[in-house]
């Protein structure tokens, strides 16, 4: 098949720190070319492929008519499909002349003729129970398991208020237990009000910034527990598995999807910061090859993709009888 896949052009694929959508482009990516398919990706300059890359040419992050315009000019000839990743669904709201599938990577709806949701919880609340969902998949081998862990609580992720990490900062303080932030500020009058001031204070929290790679690898496998107090409407929880698939336990709260996403282990859903903190302190977790079977047998790259295939195939044909 030949494919063209779409990502938005705020990072480099695959990102070097933060970048949920990235991440998961990459590794979809890379799959696809490893079937055999011929896989074309547009994505900002810098990025990384097995596919062919065209760069995108504009400067400006969050240039949506930018990507139409780029894509609707350059598209490679003889596609079968168009898969579109961007942040308003830019490529499959033009309606261009190929079949396009747009994953809608937020939750929130998305007005095109095919979306795919990132889970049913979206798919039903927010999209009207039309299109596909497909769940988010990693490669496992890309986490290292570790079953040891040590002493410290681990918070990733968008430091501002929707995300929650003042509730990890809660319990941090309440079961006296190192907690470590890792993330990039998006709100700095929050940081600078809520957290900053903490960590001044407590020397037991620790803000790093934005990390990935190796030391993302070790901080996740090596922690006692990921705390995941969102607050967010989450359209998946992407962190939840990586956490997970390094046989590390995560507690979250209730938000959007993630309950669906953590469905194997309820416990693992707290309903405020005092049933965290209760969990935290009892230590009381899975194994951690449970945590880790769980990824593998649900969410690994492999299934990702089987299930995208089948969702392009599925267009396909339904474009076919549309115009025969």
């Amino acid at each position: 098949m030949k494919i063209v896949q779409v990502a938005p052009d705020v990072y480099p694929i695959p990102p070097v720190n933060y970048g949920g959508i990235e991440r998961v482009m990459y590794d979809l990516i890379e799959e696809l070319v490893r079937r055999g398919h011929e896989v074309f990706l547009y994505a900002p300059k810098g990025s990384k492929t097995s596919a062919r890359l065209i760069p995108y040419q504009h400067e400006k992050s969050w240039s949506q008519h930018e990507i139409l315009k780029y894509v609707s000019a350059t598209l490679p000839e003889g596609i079968d499909i168009i898969h579109d990743h961007t942040h308003a669904s830019i490529i499959g709201r033009a309606g261009l002349p190929v079949p396009t599938v747009c994953t809608e990577h937020f939750s929130a709806n998305c007005p095109v003729k095919y979306p795919v949701y990132a889970s049913r919880t979206v798919q039903e609340r927010y999209g009207c129970n039309q299109g596909f969902f497909i769940h988010h998949g990693i490669r496992l081998e890309d986490f290292e398991y570790k079953e040891f862990k040590e002493d410290y609580l681990f918070y990733i992720g968008k430091l501002d208020e929707s995300k929650g990490p003042q509730f990890a900062v809660k319990v941090s303080e309440r079961t006296n237990k190192m907690l470590i932030l890792a993330g990039p500020i998006h709100d700095n009058v929050y940081f600078d009000k809520t957290i900053a001031p903490v960590i001044k204070v407590n020397p037991n929290i620790f803000y790093i910034g934005e990390v990935g790679g190796r030391r993302k690898q070790d901080l996740l496998k090596n922690a006692a527990c990921v705390l995941f107090p969102t607050l967010c409407q989450e359209s998946f929880g992407l962190v939840a598995i990586e956490a997970l698939a390094c046989g590390t336990p995560v507690l979250s709260f209730p938000s959007g999807a993630v309950p669906e996403v953590l469905q194997r282990f309820p416990d693992f859903i707290c309903a405020n910061v005092d049933e965290m903190v209760r969990k935290v302190l009892s230590g009381d977790y899975p194994k951690p090859q449970l945590l880790r079977d769980y990824v593998k047998n649900n969410f690994s790259i492999e299934i990702m993709a089987d299930r995208y295939l089948k969702v392009y195939r599925k267009v396909l044909e339904l474009e076919h009888l549309y115009h025969s």
